[in-house]
């Protein structure tokens, strides 16, 4: 849908699973969890520009949404960014696994 980057939700993802919590009321490890999620987010946005799928991508405002995936040639992956959002967002986390 073009909204927020899959290799930065991803990354939320192990965030979860790293700090979060399995118990609806424990407040302190979601709270944890939500400041972890943020610095990430800060970070990944910092480095790449934005969180935002289609920004990442270039397309304009407005374009409509296809949906029929593109053709994978060497073209396509020549032009798409997804790789580097990938590698961006394993070195943001790997670097949260160092520090923490």
């Amino acid at each position: 849908m073009r909204e927020t980057c899959g290799a930065a939700c991803g990354m939320f993802i192990l965030a979860g699973m790293d700090c979060g919590s399995t118990e609806a009321s424990d407040r302190k490890a979601k709270s944890l969890n939500y400041a972890v999620v943020q610095q990430l987010a800060t970070k990944f946005k910092e480095q790449t520009g934005s969180l935002i799928c289609a920004e990442l991508l270039g397309l304009k405002k407005g374009t409509s949404l296809s949906f029929e995936a593109s053709e994978r040639t060497p073209q396509y992956y020549s032009k798409s960014p997804c790789p580097k959002m990938v590698e961006t967002a394993a070195k943001i986390f790997a670097d949260y696994l160092d520090n923490k």
